[in-house]
């Protein structure tokens, strides 16, 4: 009894061991967004049914568009609001070296620790190529960290006020760019020039 038991056991050992693993976690090949049933003849599903002529493209757009307005909203991207909107103060004496512009988004994220990190999008909609740009922060007691554009642009920090410079580049007319500004507190922001040097 004994030495069937033990050749059994052998053969079920033995055969567990040849078979080839079992894996659920397939690798996908198609990476298309062609959700479909073959109940008929690859019918497209749109939600808990089977699609109606022209429906599955609708559903798909809603779809979408809600998608990326629950991540906007999680992220803490909203339209701007009208008091964070500001035209640019310039010096008149010298309206040929300054451009007009505004600030159209500015997007703040608690970053932990009392410091908020946030981008700040400028718009040039003069004719001038601007390679200079001051934002102010203006809310008092709160300090400018860091600040940056790309390495094409220096940036200098004074108390409330950041000028950017750049001698390889230049921001033309209706371009935007987007400047990262971290404090150590909540900020506000006005832009107070664009000028081409």
């Amino acid at each position: 009894m004994r030495s069937i038991f033990a050749a059994t056991l052998v053969g079920v050992v033995s055969i567990v061991l040849l078979l080839p693993v079992a894996n659920a976690l397939t690798p996908r090949s198609d990476f298309g967004d062609n959700v479909s049933t073959y109940r008929l003849f690859g019918s497209k599903v749109c939600g808990d049914h089977l699609c109606k002529p022209g429906e599955w493209n609708t559903w798909i757009t809603n779809l979408i568009s809600s998608q990326i307005k629950k991540f906007n909203t999680m992220i803490g991207i909203k339209n701007p609001q009208p008091n964070t909107v500001k035209n640019a103060a310039y010096d008149t004496s010298n309206l040929l070296d300054t451009s007009s512009g505004d600030i159209t988004r500015i997007s703040t994220f608690s970053m932990g620790d009392g410091q908020y990190t946030s981008f700040v999008s400028v718009t040039n909609n003069g004719p001038l190529g601007v390679n200079h740009i001051v934002i102010s922060q203006t809310n008092p007691d709160v300090k400018t960290l860091k600040a940056w554009i790309s390495p094409q642009w220096d940036s200098s920090i004074a108390l409330y006020k950041t000028s950017f410079d750049t001698s390889k580049s230049s921001l033309t007319q209706d371009q935007t760019l987007n400047i990262v500004i971290v404090t150590d507190g909540k900020p506000a922001f006005s832009l107070d020039s664009l000028e081409a040097k």
